[in-house]
């Protein structure tokens, strides 16, 4: 027994030193607050400079700069080292930890734009991990699944629908591929050019023309993402298990697959319990945002007066972004981000090196569709980028959860040629995924995307020049033939006839007959009950092949829930309108159409005034 006891100290010394680190890793890290933070300090800090292994990198104190947001300071400090002397503060860095006296002090997160010393901002640790153990709403990622292998991520919340992220709830208004990101942007304040700002996030576009490089730009920068056509697909495998560590690099994946669109930042802490904190920054904002993550690999760092930054790509998906908060992005690794698979395949486009594209984006409102507007104006662009007239036809089916998958067809015409992909921003695909995302009656997504896009090179439009009646003075209760001439490339000019009813209630008044493609025109519709009501909304359009005749009536009508009601009487109008208070019954214009298909796109428009004489001639004369 005796020979035996060192080493049963040693075991039981060795057990409380082990239970003793376990219990402070429990706490969290040794941290440092503001309040000993003083100028001239000096510690490091931690980030990967290449491949995939944190590098040391010295920090000097500058000082203390309070209040600098609501609830937060910001610690001012020097970066002595060979890149970051030249590249000074470094988008993709945002988010490397930094220490003093060996405690964990905050984050590397802010810069000048155009500074020519390499000072920064560091978010202090407190601030950050305040916001990671912040709860989530359970209905706030829809799809989202835990990993099997987390057990400790609560199966209990079952994420179903996204948060509407500060957007109005969709009732069935016509939208575009831009209209729900455009609504998220109102909400962001660019921050002055001549202050701290956040150290821009770099997105990695693989995959991406230039044209489609420079409209993410447009519509992502003010959002603090920096898009650039600099690679940054999937890297090889290391076939390892993917994991985080202090000072790594972290992707946030928008688009993975045949393109990729990959934010690229720095992993401050990884705590016990599955979450971790970076960026030092909001990366958009979002709130409870649910985009998928993973690790990353750095290829090099630009140095540029302008804007510095990491040269990365992903590696491997690996956890899910649910907070993008004021003082950092909070990344929960036991739970997997729902994401859309997206296929799009292009026909009509001879001798292309490829047709078909397999991707997969973020899912959630505000941003889904501009992904798969992007996805799909970039495919198109690569195969057939011809400046010439384009006419195509768009099949396409969406699955949206608990009412199976909608197929719908639309035709359009791109004057510019294919590299004009806007005119597929109107298709009603991006109505589908608004019911999807936005309806304000059950929780929905989109599980799906299959795109099929028929390309004719032709000017196979019909473009409508000019309209005319016999006469302005119409009586009522009659037809007036209306004269429309259209023109087509290449051929004669025709006038097409048609037969417009004038009602007798329409007597003495001045009326407007408007001539438009279906594209362009839009019924009134009953106000939605349920989700199917709003796909029957979506379906419910004018074929862009359609003439369409709108005689725009003095009366005006009411939306109710369910129906509609034409042309009423001012007098019946205000009634309703009273008994109805606060609920349904909406007024819109009244409208008297008669459509004629042309079997081929329709464009442009006029208007016609016509003359309602009080009582007709025959009965006049008499």
């Amino acid at each position: 027994m005796t020979s035996h006891a060192p080493t049963w100290i040693a075991l039981f010394v060795a057990g409380l030193l082990t239970l003793g680190t376990a219990a402070i890793a429990q706490r969290g890290p040794a941290t440092i607050g503001v309040e000993d933070i003083r100028p001239g300090m000096r510690g490091y800090g931690l980030s990967v400079f290449r491949g995939t292994e944190p590098e040391r990198f010295d920090v000097e104190v500058v000082d203390v700069l309070h209040q600098f947001l609501p609830g937060q300071d910001l610690i001012l400090a020097r970066t002595p080292h060979p890149v970051l002397d030249r590249a000074i503060a470094v988008g993709g860095m945002s988010g490397s930890p930094i220490y003093f006296d060996g405690k964990l002090a905050g984050a590397y997160a802010y810069g000048w734009t155009f500074g020519l010393e390499p000072v920064i901002g560091i978010t202090p640790i407190r601030s950050m991990l305040a916001e990671i153990d912040r709860p989530f709403r359970p209905t706030s990622f829809p799809g989202a699944r835990p990993l099997p292998e987390r057990p400790t991520q609560p199966a209990a919340r079952s994420p179903r629908r996204a948060s509407l992220d500060g957007l109005p709830p969709y009732l069935g208004a016509r939208v575009d591929a831009f209209s729900t990101v455009r609504a998220h942007r109102q909400n962001v304040v660019t921050p002055p050019p001549l202050g701290l700002q956040p150290a821009a996030t770099p997105l990695m576009l693989a995959g991406f023309t230039p044209r489609m490089t420079r409209l993410l730009q447009e519509e992502l920068e003010p959002f603090g993402l920096l898009p650039m056509q600099g690679g940054g697909g999937q890297a090889p495998r290391t076939g390892a298990p993917p994991s985080f560590v202090d000072g790594g690099a972290l992707g946030v994946q928008l688009i993975r697959g045949d393109m990729a669109a990959t934010g690229i930042g720095t992993v401050t802490h990884v705590a016990p319990g599955g979450r971790l904190v970076a960026f030092g920054h909001p990366m958009m904002n979002g709130g409870e945002s649910g985009l998928p993550t993973c690790t990353a690999r750095v290829l090099h760092v630009f140095q540029s007066v302008a804007r510095s930054f990491k040269l990365a790509e992903a590696i491997e998906p690996y956890g899910t972004l649910i907070h993008d908060r004021q003082p950092a992005i909070v990344v929960d690794r036991g739970l997997a981000a729902a994401t859309v698979p997206v296929r799009i395949r292009l026909n009509g486009v001879e001798g292309a090196p490829q047709t078909e594209w397999n991707v997969e984006v973020a899912s959630q409102r505000s941003m889904t569709p501009l992904l798969v507007f992007s996805a799909l104006g970039n495919a198109l662009e690569a195969s057939a980028a011809d400046q010439t007239d384009v006419v195509f036809t768009a099949r396409y089916s969406v699955g949206i959860e608990g009412h199976g998958t909608v197929q719908l067809e639309d035709r359009g015409y791109m004057a510019a040629g294919p590299g004009d992909s806007r005119a597929l921003s109107r298709l009603r695909l991006f109505d589908l995924m608004e019911v999807a995302y936005g309806n304000p009656f059950e929780p929905s997504r989109v599980t799906s995307v299959e795109l099929e896009l028929d390309l004719r090179y032709a000017r196979d439009v019909a473009i409508i020049d000019e309209a005319w009646i016999a006469t302005p003075e119409v009586d009522p209760g009659t037809d007036v033939e209306v004269h429309v001439r259209l023109v087509r490339y290449g051929a004669p000019s025709e006038v097409r006839t048609m037969r417009v009813h004038v009602p007798e209630s329409a007597a003495g008044e001045t009326l407007t007959l408007e001539l438009d493609g279906g594209s362009a025109v839009e019924d009134p519709r009953p106000d939605a009950r349920n989700v199917q009501d709003l796909l029957r909304i979506v379906r419910q359009s004018y074929p862009a092949t359609t003439l369409v005749a709108s005689l725009k009536m003095p009366a005006r009508g009411l939306r109710f829930r369910g129906h509609v009601v034409q042309s009423l009487p001012l007098g019946a109008l205000d009634s309703l309108q009273r008994t109805s208070g606060s609920g349904p019954g909406q007024p819109f214009q009244t409208y008297l159409r008669r459509t004629e298909d042309l079997g081929q796109v329709v464009a442009g428009a006029t208007q016609l005034t016509l003359r309602v004489r009080e009582t007709p001639r025959e009965r006049a004369s008499r």
